[in-house]
């Protein structure tokens, strides 16, 4: 999930376990919008970038997501919700949806087979003589580079050792057509037609004065344990 507040942080605590730091302590309960949520303590991790960053819990003690704050400034923050996919949570951003099929639906049953008995270890590399490039929401975290050889048309997103003086790097996103695929090759795609629940870059550029202020329930506390 990226940060909003810094450009460059990658929150990578999306599943719905208790962070350590927050074990074994009473949650105060606090609104963020329209949403009642427990807040756990600082999370050191970020504290050198200037921020306060806490992670929220719901009455279940599930992880749901966090707020940061800058450190200078707790008028100035933003709360980064758990979606329903991997896409919508990393860039904040309703509108990825799930297509309800995965790769496999659209590639050859040859190449699925090709697939299998490479235990589907190459699947992205045998993608890269396709119509098609894939992403997942990691290589949008880490973006990958495209090794190809110019003498044998190798092609790899995995460093080529067959000649390397004739290896060139490129953008692996240089390319016309993409699928979205999470970690189980369910196919992914962004719904424009949709109303924009805030993409990454516009929630960046938006003033964060005259938003709804957080409200502390004091007198509300749950005690943080893992389940």
């Amino acid at each position: 999930m990226f940060s909003v507040l810094r450009k460059g942080i990658i929150y990578r605590d999306v599943d719905p376990n208790i962070v350590e730091h927050d074990e074994d302590i009473d949650g105060v309960e606090w609104s963020y919008g329209d949403r009642d949520v427990y807040r756990g303590r600082i999370d050191p991790r970020y504290e050198s970038y200037d921020l306060d960053v806490y992670w929220l819990y719901d009455d279940n003690i599930n992880k749901v997501g966090l707020v940061e704050y800058e450190k200078q400034n707790s008028k100035e923050f933003r709360v980064l919700w758990f979606l329903d996919n991997p896409f919508s949570t990393l860039l904040h951003d309703k509108r990825w949806v799930s297509l309800d099929k995965t790769l496999w639906s659209i590639l050859s049953y040859e190449a699925y087979l090709d697939c299998l008995e490479d235990g589907f270890s190459t699947v992205f590399d045998r993608c890269l003589s396709s119509k098609y490039r894939l992403i997942t929401p990691s290589m949008l975290m880490e973006p990958p580079c495209l090794y190809s050889c110019s003498r044998c048309k190798k092609q790899s997103i995995q460093p080529l050792k067959c000649h390397e003086r004739y290896v060139d790097k490129k953008n692996y996103f240089q390319y016309d057509s993409f699928l979205f695929v999470d970690d189980s090759f369910i196919v992914y795609e962004l719904k424009i037609d949709q109303p924009q629940h805030a993409s990454s870059e516009q929630v960046r550029s938006e003033s964060v004065q005259g938003q709804p202020q957080p409200e502390s329930k004091d007198e509300q506390n749950l005690p943080l344990q893992p389940q």
